[in-house]
């Protein structure tokens, strides 16, 4: 299929990459955003760099993409809106889609935080063609990338931004003229991972080795976003909040924990890892 129609639907820095690319190659894409609370940024991007902009809310999106008669390519990127079925299954539509993980691993939501988690070494993105079963769809390009014991899912989601964008560049002019290659999945029958869901959900288990609290901690760290809220633990049948970490490593091999500054500040060491958790709130 000859693409004649270029549509970005999403949010944020991906989407805006990718409105971006398809301007510059001289495609005129139209970028679209659903989310009713979104910030005018994506407005004003698209102002600056005379790239069309719609918003719709998700019952005005499922129209207009069913009433669209060319040969469309729909771009999916930090996208909520869940493609219906039988806007999928359009003959004049290919919907591809990016996911911030290596799938057919992690499928859903928030995958770079499972990945770390997880405690893997290898993270990555992939670009796949959207089916009804969710991130399912033939694989069109992955890029991988290392995940440290520095990684956040903050840190790992701007790795993620950078590999998305460059990825779709290199796979965009070949897609325009229906010449791109696809891979199956491995297997797609994998659980999903759902917004509501967190790691051990959300709780700080004191139990564990300095390698898995590290994981933990780090795969709750979205930075500002606080995609997955705030970490929580119990200690002398109390639950705190953890307001900020810190994770250094120590010469000694002492293990200890204790709790300071009148409930302030929570010190764990474990091994060569310090773990310093500030600004403690209690739960009631």
């Amino acid at each position: 299929m000859i693409i004649e129609k270029y549509i970005v639907i999403g949010v944020g820095t991906i989407a805006s990459n990718c409105a971006l690319i398809l301007k510059n190659k001289g495609f005129n894409p139209i970028l679209i955003e659903s989310r009713s609370n979104s910030a005018v940024s994506a407005e004003n991007f698209c102002k600056k760099n005379e790239i069309e902009f719609i918003k719709l809310p998700k019952e005005d999106l499922t129209n207009y993409l069913h009433n669209l008669s060319h040969n469309t390519l729909i771009v999916s990127a930090s996208n909520r809106y869940i493609f219906p079925k039988e806007i999928i299954e359009k003959q004049n539509l290919l919907i591809i889609n990016f996911h911030g993980s290596l799938l057919p691993k992690y499928p859903g939501r928030n995958a770079e935080a499972w990945a770390i988690y997880e405690e893997e070494v290898t993270g990555g993105i992939t670009w796949h063609i959207v089916v009804p079963e969710i991130d399912a769809g033939d694989i069109l390009i992955q890029k991988e990338t290392v995940i440290t014991n520095k990684s956040t899912s903050f840190s790992l989601l701007r790795d993620y931004t950078n590999l998305a964008s460059s990825s779709f560049d290199n796979i965009i002019d070949l897609i325009s003229i229906g010449e791109f290659q696809k891979e199956a999945q491995l297997t797609n029958n994998l659980s999903l991972y759902y917004s509501w869901q967190k790691p051990n959900n959300g709780e700080l288990d004191l139990s564990w080795n300095e390698k898995k609290i590290s994981a933990f901690l780090r795969a709750m760290d979205y930075g500002p976003l606080l995609t997955l809220g705030l970490v929580w633990f119990k200690f002398n049948e109390e639950k705190y909040q953890v307001n900020k970490y810190k994770i250094t490593e120590l010469t000694s091999d002492n293990n200890y924990l204790e709790l300071t500054n009148m409930g302030q500040t929570l010190t764990l060491c474990k091994g060569k890892m310090e773990f310093t958790l500030n600004k403690l709130e209690k739960i009631k």
